[in-house]
């Protein structure tokens, strides 16, 4: 909750604005199915999901690229060409990163350059059958 001073010099309670998010059966707080849907609509961001979605531990930004771009070409990471990788890892720092922890979804250390899933939430793993995950590709997406 906030405080703020009322007109009569008393204290006035608010509760802060929300962007009409649902609740899970906990009482949880959840993104809208419109924000999922905007977060799933490009297939890198999807991707880096997943990558992140595999592991516990935070990633190093160009390691994330690297996963992300082998996913994209269905190559081992040792294949993927560090020009790729630096591209990769320019688009997420400047696409997919800022809307990425904006939402909550991930969490970015910058002092470490790492970055983790914060959220367990399966609509934006593509788990449940929502429209957000129907969605087609990002057609400006590069690939």
């Amino acid at each position: 909750m906030t405080r703020s001073d009322d007109a009569d010099g008393g204290i006035e309670k608010r509760t802060p604005v929300t962007d009409g998010g649902e609740r899970d059966e906990s009482g949880d707080a959840r993104l809208p199915a419109s924000v999922i849907a905007d977060l799933r609509a490009s297939g890198r961001r999807r991707r880096a999901l997943a990558c992140l979605a595999e592991g516990d531990d935070a990633v190093p930004i160009s390691d994330l690229a690297r996963r992300v771009v082998a996913a994209e070409r269905g190559e081992s990471t040792d294949a993927v060409p560090d020009g790729a990788v630096e591209s990769a890892r320019s688009d997420l720092f400047q696409r997919h990163l800022p809307k990425l922890t904006a939402t909550g979804v991930v969490r970015y250390d910058s002092l470490v350059g790492t970055v983790d899933l914060a959220t367990d939430d399966p609509r934006l793993l593509g788990y449940e059958g929502d429209e957000a995950s129907e969605r087609v590709d990002d057609p400006t997406a590069p690939q």
